[in-house]
Parts: structure tokens; sequence; C-alpha cells
């Protein structure tokens, strides 16, 4: 039998359109020889939902969305179909979670408590609660306002540090900066020098270390000594220092007296002392006394007469 052309030209047009429509549906995700089960459920807001969306349980793949649909009186309608070997208990819920920080949506079914499961084609209760976008989104918000309004107090500080700093003080504390500069540029010839002075330090450190080693040697001996200062100490306090010193004073008033009457010309000291004449004849007759001792000693036989036989003197 020979099959004309035009049917060989519409078999071929027809495995063609059925090859498109399961092609398109495989890249839907769906398969259009299956038979899993089908289920559907409301969202009033399906942002970042898309066909052949991922369906999961405890989090393992058992399903896809295969349509949504736009119901003006419940919202958008969605379609995915199950596994057929899972069994949807009464009670689940399809929640709305995101999987990503892009906001990508999937639906997550939370198993219900049951008795019996849910019939194909059945509706399920529908749910968005936070996923992780939006649970960032909500631990971020709060500390984003903390962060506003750190911020606007630092603002809030640096017009005031700015009041404070104005042009008349900004001199100063450039010039406060120099000198702080400066100190540590002295300071750092200073630990220069002692860096290089180390060997002399590190000898007096030792003088010092042996002196102090000598000192407690000498512990005893300076105990003792202290011990003797203290006893003379002890003896200064008994001491009739109080008598003495009245008797001092009696002393040096009564040389007082005499000085005072010498000044005055009271006897014979205060004329010596005040009589210039006195003086004089005195120092005279001393000058005399030394003539005659003199010519004593050059003629002592003029003076004296020893006469050893007996014999008299002539006159």
């Amino acid at each position: 039998m020979k099959i004309s052309r035009e049917v060989r030209i519409g078999i071929l047009v027809t495995l063609a359109i059925l090859m498109f429509f399961i092609g398109f549906n495989f890249l839907k995700n769906t398969n259009v020889f299956s038979n899993n089960k089908e289920y559907y459920c409301f969202y009033q807001n399906v942002d970042g939902l898309q066909p052949s969306a991922v369906v999961m349980i405890r989090g393992m793949n058992v399903g896809h969305v295969t349509e949504m649909e736009i119901l003006d009186t419940k919202g958008v309608k969605v379609t995915f179909t199950i596994q057929k070997k899972i069994d949807i208990p009464v009670g689940t819920i399809a929640n709305l979670v995101s999987t990503d920080l892009l906001g990508t949506k999937n639906i997550s079914l939370e198993p219900g408590k049951g008795p019996g499961s849910m019939p194909t084609g059945s509706e399920l209760s529908a749910n968005k609660p936070g996923g992780m976008v939006d649970n960032v989104t909500a631990e971020l918000t709060p500390r984003l306002r903390e962060l506003k309004a750190t911020i606007k107090s630092f603002d809030s500080t640096l017009v005031f540090v700015n009041q404070i700093v104005g042009k008349e003080n900004q001199q100063t504390i450039t010039d406060a900066l120099k000198s702080i500069k400066v100190t540590a540029d002295n300071l750092a010839v200073l630990t220069g020098s002692l860096k290089n002075e180390g060997t002399e330090i590190a000898a007096i450190l030792h003088n010092a270390s042996s002196f102090t080693g000598n000192l407690a040697k000498s512990n005893d001996t300076i105990t003792q000594l202290l011990s003797h200062v203290n006893s003379f100490t002890r003896t200064l306090e008994k001491a009739p220092i109080g008598k003495a010193v009245t008797d001092l004073q009696e002393a040096v008033a009564g040389l007082n007296s005499v000085v005072a009457k010498v000044n005055k010309s009271d006897g014979s000291l205060g004329l010596l002392i005040n009589n210039k004449d006195l003086y004089t004849n005195l120092n005279a007759s001393l000058g005399t006394l030394n003539a005659l001792m003199a010519d004593i000693k050059a003629h002592p036989s003029k003076y004296i007469n020893v006469n050893l036989i007996g014999g008299k003197r002539k006159d």
C-alpha cells in the first residue's frame, strides 16, 4: 500500500507538534506521561516563585510547580504535582519559602498529623513564613536602626568637636603636636645616649650593688654604732644642760661687766688701756729698765760686791 505524499507530510507535522509539546513540557519539568498526584493552593503574593519551582518535603525534592494563575478573589492559584508514592496527610501546609539570597522561592510541604491522606486534586492550606532573606532582613532592620542612631550621634559629636576646635585653636593644636614630636625626638636621642653609655651604667650599677653588699656585711657594725649614738643621746638627755647654760650666761654677764668697766677707764687696767700718757710713761719705764738690765749684765761688779777672802770693798 502506497502512502501518499500528503499523508506523510501530515504524519510528520503531527509528530513534530507532539515532539514540540513533549519537549516544552519537559523543559517545564512536566512529565506528560506521568500519573503524579496534583494539588493546588492560593497565595496573595508569589514574588520569586517560578513555574517548575521545586516542591520539597523535609528538604527532599518530591515534585514541582506546574501552573500559576491569578484569581481576583483568592490571589494566585499555584498548581503543583507530587510523586505518586509520596503520601500527603490531612492538614499538610504548603509553605512558600526563600532558598537563596536572590529571593528565589520554592514550596516546602509541612506534613499534617492526619488522620487520612489528601486526595489528588485537593486544595492545601498555604502559608508564607519568613524565609532566609526575610529572617535576615528582620535581624538587620533593628541593627540598621541602631547604626543609623549611632551615625547621627557620631555626626553630632563631630560637629561639637569642630565647634571646639575652631580656627583659633587649630594653630595651638598644631604647635602642641610639634612640641610632642620634638619631645619624642629628644627621648630618642636620650635613649641612644643611654644605649651608648650602657657599659658605664652597668659599672655604676655594679658599684652600687657592691656598696649595698658592703653595707649588708657591715650591718652589725652600723647597728653597734647607732647603739652608741643612742646611748650618747640618752646621756645628753640626762646631763644638766640647763644648769650649764645658766652658768655660762652668768659668766658671759660677768665678762661683759668687766669689759664695760675697762671701757669706762675704771681701775688700773682701764686706765692702762684708755690713758695714752700712762701707756707712754710705762713704755718709757720699761725702756729704762731694759737699759739697767743691760748695764748690770755688762758690769755686774759695779752693782754686786762679793768678797771671798773677807776684805773690804774699796770705794
